[in-house]
Order: C-alpha cells, then structure tokens, then sequence
C-alpha cells in the first residue's frame, strides 16, 4: 500500500518530469484572472466616459445600464476559464497517472488526444466538484448564520462549544470535499470512469484512504503557505524600499510583476503535484504500482572494510 509521503514524492516528481504542464496551467490561471478582470476594467473605462461626458447624474445611469451586462460577462468569463481548467486536466491527468505508474516520462504527443476524448467526461466531473464544494460551502454557512443568534440569545458553554464545532467540521469538511472532487477528476481523466462510477469509487477510496489524503491535502498546503510567506516577503522588502518615492515605485513594477509571476509557476506546479499525488494514491489502489523494495538492514560490523 502506497504511503502518503511516497504519494507526495510521486507527485512532485511527476510534476517536476512534467514541467509543460505546470506552465501550461500557470497561463490556465493567468489568463483566467484576465479574463474575470476585464468585466469590470471595461464597466471602469465606460463610467470614466459617461462623467466625463454627462456629468454624475449620466454616470449614475450609466453605473445602472452597465451592472447586468458586467454580471453576465463575469459569469461568461468564469465559465470560459472553468472550461479551460477542466480542458487542461483532461489531457494532464491521465499523462501524470502514467508517469506515477511508470515512475517515468511518460512519451509525449498525446495530450491534444487525451484532453480531446476525455474533455466531456472531466468537464460534468469538475461540474460535480464545483457544485458539491458549493452546496457545502452553503450549508456551512447557514449553519453558522443560525448558530450566532442563538449563542448571542442565550451564552453558555456548551452553546460556544457547539459553535467551536460548526466551525471545525467546517473547514474539515471543506478540505475533504476538495479531496473528493479531486479524486472524481482523477478517475474520470485518467481511469475513464462515468460521471458517477467515478463519484462513487471516489467516495470509496476517500472513506478508505482518509488519513493519507488528509496528509496529501495537510503536505500541499504546508508548501503553498511556504512560497506564499516567500513571496510576500520579497515583494514587501520592494515596496518598502520603493515607499512614498513614485520613481522607485516605478521601477518596483517590473520585480514586483517577476515576483508574481514566479510565484503563480511554483503555485501551479504545485497544483500539478497535488492531483499528481492523488493520481498515484488512485493507481495504488487499482494495483497499478509497485511499492518500493524494503532496504534490508546490513550489520554494521559486516559493512567494515577488513584485511585478507
């Protein structure tokens, strides 16, 4: 049985063998942030115009025509970019499954194929993910809206408790069902599972294997808050340095724009090591590979060089 460490090394080193897909997922990102950002800098650029042009009272009318359109083409743009998400892990997963399975590069030239036949399948499993994450976001937050009244209405311990509950089970919750919205990607990219087969084996395994997804999720999360804290840092030494002085402001822009850049092709192939990791967690328990040979302890007076 495949540990979570072994898993986490799996991935990483996948990703690392791999390293097309990480970029590949970096601009995935990039252009998705893009594209949620350009609703509102063309309703700017529309308001700028009608002030200018018809004073406030034809800004106010234009603030009033423009909020639909600039909620439907947010939405446009989040859907674009869901799809991009769901079109690029349907060609990378079953590429980074074989890789853990192989513990080799798997050969190249078949992503445009595997993205192209497992687009449909990978797309109504990401819906699924998405659609579980925020029905349970939702619950939890009207469990919590509900649980605040009633411990300000009436204040005792075991009423806090019960907050302090809501709370944990929460968070927990949420990291495990963004484990099982992973893994259903992961069996309906890699394994081509149906929509539910994929939901249900899912299931099955998160239930069996809870302690090392957990740990696969904990280990991830460790890694992401390490580049966060690293970039943070960097990017505060910049703009302390350049503080209240607009030159140096300007010329902070471009080490400020490497700094994130950078850091969003680490984020990203971290990301590609994650579901890596849980690729490799799925293909153990298909019996797909091998666990590694046990290093046979040799005594340590044998191990001494002596004469003939």
């Amino acid at each position: 049985m495949l540990r979570a460490n072994q898993a986490v090394r799996l991935g990483l080193r996948a990703a690392s063998r791999n390293p097309e897909l990480a970029f590949g997922k970096a601009l995935i990102d990039q252009l998705g942030n893009l594209l949620a950002l350009m609703p509102f800098l063309l309703g700017g650029l529309l308001f700028a115009g009608a002030l200018q042009w018809k004073g406030l009272r034809g800004a106010l009318r234009a603030v009033d025509l423009l909020r639909w359109p600039t909620l439907g083409a947010l939405v446009a743009a989040l859907v674009v970019s869901f799809a991009l998400g769901m079109l690029f892990w349907s060609g990378a997963l079953p590429l980074l499954a074989a890789d853990a399975e192989m513990d080799a590069r798997p050969p190249p030239g078949h992503f445009a194929q595997l993205a192209a036949r497992g687009f449909s399948r990978v797309l109504l499993a990401g819906a699924l993910g998405q659609a579980l994450a925020l029905l349970f976001g939702l619950a939890c937050a009207a469990a919590l809206v509900a649980a605040l009244p009633a411990f300000a209405a009436r204040r005792s311990a075991a009423m806090l408790a019960g907050v302090a509950l809501v709370g944990a089970a929460a968070i927990v919750g949420a990291i495990a069902v963004d484990l099982l919205a992973r893994l259903v990607l992961v069996r309906a990219a890699a394994f081509g599972d149906s929509v539910s087969a994929a939901f249900a084996r899912a299931a099955s395994l998160l239930g069996a294997r809870l302690g090392a997804c957990l740990a696969i999720a904990l280990a991830f999360l460790l890694l992401e808050l390490v580049v966060a804290t690293a970039a943070g840092a960097i990017t505060g030494a910049i703009s302390s340095a350049a503080f209240f002085d607009p030159d140096a402001e300007l010329l902070a822009l471009a080490p400020r724009l490497a700094v994130g850049l950078a850091g969003a092709a680490v984020f990203a192939w971290l990301e590609v090591g994650r579901q890596a990791a849980l690729a490799a967690l799925v293909a153990d328990a298909e019996g797909l590979i091998q666990p590694p040979p046990l290093l046979q302890a040799e005594p340590v007076i044998e191990a001494l060089p002596a004469d003939e």
